[in-house]
């Protein structure tokens, strides 16, 4: 009989060590002090990724606040023009999008209007994967990321160029050469001291049970936990410069900003704010999931901004797809098309980019796209990786000029 161990944690370690030894074991070494030159910290700059899953509003995010058209299409659900946060003569954030507003005002926004790609789909799993391979024409299993990763970073050792924060590894990193891992529970570098110290005895004093799996199990458990320790431990010494609200997302951006400042030679974040599936009642559920973006991304821009890290830092939303123009039934917005995507940070150029979106001239109630999301794309990685689009994401794609 072996001593008792907190199976919910054990069975998280052991989920966690599944996808990720390498990982812990190469930052581990990394922020203890073991930096050999391969591995060696990189002042690269950071793409924060940020998906905004179940395909956000745009219309209600970025408010035409002008157009008579959108009023008469959402008689219940459109944003009062008196409440709206104006950031044109023609659009405005939502109301409850005051740090994203405030992010514009000092020149840390850019919005990109009317995204989207030729034969939309609105299947939330397909449309999220053209978004993750950048091929709408055609399957395929690798990534733009990781097409990325395969064409410009080969030179580079470090295994964990791309990290997650989430619950299913996203197909955006999906490559062949696998340079990036998944951390289904970021909490793990969070626990206090006592609770880590305490679990690691336990492990620490497991005999041998004769099962190997369960054995190994032990083992791998009880490895991450003392590198997660020195994970930990680098976190702690990373003081981050501003409060998070206490909701998942924002505390998962908190770790990648801890990690950003720690030095963690990771070029590619990944994170999600899921909900944004809004059938029925969108008031009320949409203003908080905006509200909670907002929050998360105006602590986050701060904070790197105190830290001396915001100027090689670039964040991305991404939703799978927008809403239908017009309202339903149920005062919700069902599966449209175009939506609207974010960038954030030090080198953006704050206004609106790409084309309006037209509410008068539509294709059977949805909008007609007007800027290729590969464009933006395309602006990523020959503007700020410095590499080239046409390789990667397999086509010419005019770059957008909303980067500095």
């Amino acid at each position: 009989m072996f001593p008792s161990i907190d199976r919910r944690r054990l069975l998280s370690v052991g989920a966690l060590t599944a996808t990720v030894p390498g990982f812990l074991s190469e930052t581990g070494r990394l922020i203890a002090g073991d930096r050999t030159p391969s591995l060696a910290a990189n002042k690269d700059r950071v793409l924060v990724v940020i998906q905004l899953a179940g395909g956000n509003d745009g219309l209600n995010t970025l408010v035409p606040f002008r157009d008579d058209a959108y009023y008469k299409a959402r008689p219940k659900i459109a944003i009062a023009r008196d409440k709206a946060l104006k950031v044109t003569d023609e659009f405005a954030l939502h109301p409850e999008m005051k740090e994203l507003r405030a992010l514009h005002d000092d020149g840390r926004l850019g919005i990109v209007s009317n995204v989207g790609y030729p034969n939309p789909n609105r299947s939330h799993f397909r449309a999220t994967e053209i978004w993750e391979t950048a091929t709408p024409e055609k399957d395929v299993l690798t990534g733009w990321v990781g097409r990325y990763f395969d064409a410009e970073c080969r030179g580079v050792a470090s295994p964990m160029l791309g990290l997650q924060l989430g619950e299913k590894a996203a197909l955006t990193f999906a490559h062949t050469k696998s340079r990036a891992v998944t951390l289904t529970n970021p909490r793990l570098f969070q626990w206090d001291t006592g609770t880590t110290g305490y679990a690691m005895d336990r492990l620490n004093r497991v005999r041998a049970t004769g099962n190997d799996q369960l054995d190994f199990l032990q083992r791998t458990a009880n490895d991450t936990l003392t590198l997660s320790k020195k994970i930990q431990d680098a976190l702690k010494d990373t003081r981050t410069a501003t409060e998070y609200a206490p909701f998942n997302f924002s505390q998962s951006l908190k770790v990648v900003a801890q990690m950003i400042a720690a030095d963690v030679p990771t070029r590619v974040y990944y994170v999600s704010l899921g909900g944004f599936d809004t059938h029925v009642t969108q008031v009320g559920r949409h203003a908080g999931l905006l509200q909670e973006l907002s929050q998360g991304l105006g602590s986050f821009v701060k904070d790197l901004k105190a830290l001396g890290h915001l100027d090689r830092t670039l964040v991305m939303t991404f939703s799978e797809f927008g809403r239908r123009v017009a309202e339903n039934e149920q005062q919700g917005t069902d599966h449209g098309t175009a939506g609207v995507m974010f960038l954030a940070g030090g080198n953006v150029k704050a206004g609106i980019h790409g084309a309006r979106p037209n509410l008068t001239d539509l294709d059977e109630g949805d909008l007609k796209f007007g800027t290729d999301f590969r464009r933006v794309y395309a602006t990523v990685l020959a503007n700020w990786f410095k590499a080239d689009p046409k390789s990667i994401l397999g086509g010419e794609f005019q770059p957008l000029p909303c980067l500095a």
